[in-house]
């Protein structure tokens, strides 16, 4: 039995599915062959299109083209509206726990050069596809569909005091309403998640295009806990790949039946 459909105006967006780096950009890397895998094992959300938008189609569905090394590292500084931690090519940060210093030392320029090539191609395509649901819809709702490690550093003091969560649940400070957030949590407790909401999170994101400018776009991040269907050791998924996928979708379609 298939799970309860995404509504038409809901868009998943998957900003690390990739694991994918340019050979242009892999010379920018001070990362040898085996610190990239590492760090590509550490930051890929593997599977998440099959275990989040197995069944929707290609129309509602913004996959990054590469790995968050890229897309992440190249972003310019101007678009983090909230908080976010430094990464890829603008070199790691040690207040950023799992990350190291990646990059090489490039000038104004380069990065430029670069954010032309890999990072404003996939925000023109991100907002030019939230623009078609707006257009066609009046509202557009985005859910960014991510995992994180199972051994991840706490986002927050209320996590450093507990064990990581199973779903953590973030939220956008301009376009994340309450309901839409109180509605998610409210199916995935229904389903017996470990929850944990976490406002401002970085990974709520919605396109530059809107963000900050039309209160039509929503959006709120989902990120699963990756040991609940993945080996971190062999790469591979784990026994529990198939059921956890299941129920996540269950998850989520109770959610859009809730928000009606």
């Amino acid at each position: 039995m298939l799970p309860a459909p995404w509504p038409p105006w809901a868009i998943c967006h998957l900003p690390a599915d990739s694991s994918a780096i340019p050979v242009e950009a892999r010379a920018w890397l001070s990362l040898s062959e085996t610190e990239l895998r590492a760090e590509l094992a550490l930051r890929t959300a593997h599977r998440s299109r099959d275990l989040f938008a197995r069944h929707l189609p290609d129309h509602q569905i913004v996959r990054a083209p590469f790995s968050p090394l890229i897309i992440d590292g190249c972003t310019p500084p101007a678009s983090h509206r909230h908080a976010l931690p430094e990464s890829g090519f603008l070199a790691g940060s040690a207040d950023a726990p799992g990350l190291v210093s990646t990059s090489k030392p490039l000038s104004a320029a380069a990065l430029e050069a670069l954010a032309d090539e890999y990072y404003h191609p996939h925000q023109a395509w991100f907002g030019a596809r939230v623009a078609l649901k707006v257009a066609a819809h009046g509202r557009c709702l985005v859910v960014n569909a991510s995992s994180f490690p199972s051994q991840e550093a706490a986002f927050d003091v209320d996590e450093r005091l507990a064990p990581l969560p199973e779903i953590r649940l973030g939220a956008h400070p301009a376009h994340t309403p309450r309901r839409l957030l109180d509605t998610f949590e409210a199916a995935f407790l229904g389903y017996a998640w470990q929850v944990r909401t976490a406002p401002g999170h970085p990974a709520a994101m919605v396109p530059r295009l809107q963000e900050g400018l039309d209160s039509r776009v929503h959006c709120l991040s989902v990120e699963l806990n990756r040991a609940l269907y993945w080996n971190e050791t062999t790469g591979q998924p784990n026994d529990q790949y198939e059921a956890c996928r299941d129920r996540l979708a269950a998850t989520l379609g109770a959610a859009f039946s809730r928000l009606g």
